[in-house]
């Protein structure tokens, strides 16, 4: 039986952010995998968040970070490797950040919503924080706010679709025409979301970002779709793509889209 041929991992961390291995590492680990290209995404987190944003690259590194990716790739010219980010999206500080977004040439740019309202709720120290207390509004801001920077058209692709489930936490209510409105705007911007495979066994959520049928309706609204393994270990680097490739194809999905030249690629 023909093996399928590997889908590249666009969601990538390294020592530059919060990732715990540095860039060769995690290119040698897509090299013994056979992936066809690489996208490191580290973090770029607003200085708005001081302490708070810890996880995200130095923004005096940027320049830095761009070089040592590009050194990289031509180090190994066998893998195509793509520079980019995982900026996150704060009203408060969407001026900073898109000004940054522009001044540096990266290959695509990774869209995460990980504060609402200046709360944390990705942090595990949060777990018993105020924030939590009002489930349901964490979800409901999540979107709106994660509709808000479509708009911006400074972003290529969504993040980890549905990422207030990381820990366990499930609205009460209805979030269809929240979710609704989301997939519209990411539509409309020509957006793409990814298949996050850190949900399936890294996070308590014990599922992949997006849920299927949330990916399922994605697929309807003709969003385009990328895979991540949100690895920030080189181990990590394409995990689970065998079960997103398969949670893709029951969304209905037939296509992929390759940010190396922005093609579709048939979903074998």
């Amino acid at each position: 039986m023909r093996t399928a041929p590997c889908i590249p991992d666009y969601h990538v961390h390294t020592t530059f952010s919060d990732g715990k291995d540095a860039l060769a590492a995690c290119v040698e680990r897509a090299l013994e995998l056979g992936l066809p290209e690489l996208g490191f995404t580290d973090h770029l987190t607003p200085r708005c968040l001081g302490a708070e944003g810890y996880y995200g690259l130095d923004q005096t590194r940027l320049e830095e970070y761009v070089a040592a990716v590009r050194a990289t790739a031509a180090r190994y010219p066998e893998l195509r490797l793509l520079c980019s980010i995982e900026a996150d999206y704060l009203p408060e500080a969407a001026d900073e950040t898109l000004a940054l977004l522009a001044s540096y040439p990266f290959d695509y740019v990774l869209c995460a919503v990980h504060f609402v309202d200046g709360f944390g709720f990705i942090e595990p120290r949060n777990l018993e924080a105020d924030g939590w207390r009002d489930v349901d509004r964490v979800w409901r801001r999540y979107y709106e706010t994660l509709t808000e920077a479509t708009q911006t058209g400074a972003f290529d692709v969504v993040a980890h679709l549905d990422l207030p489930k990381k820990w366990g936490f499930r609205p009460s209510k209805d979030m269809s025409a929240l979710e609704h409105n989301a997939l519209l705007a990411i539509s409309a911007a020509g957006m793409a979301i990814e298949i996050n495979t850190a949900g399936l066994d890294r996070h308590p959520a014990g599922e992949m970002y997006p849920a299927l049928s949330l990916l399922r309706r994605a697929r309807a609204a003709g969003i385009a779709l990328t895979f991540g393994s949100d690895a920030h270990r080189a181990a990590e680097v394409g995990a689970h793509f065998a079960e997103a490739r398969e949670w893709a194809r029951a969304a209905g999905y037939e296509t992929w889209l390759r940010l190396s030249d922005w093609e579709s690629v048939a979903l074998l």
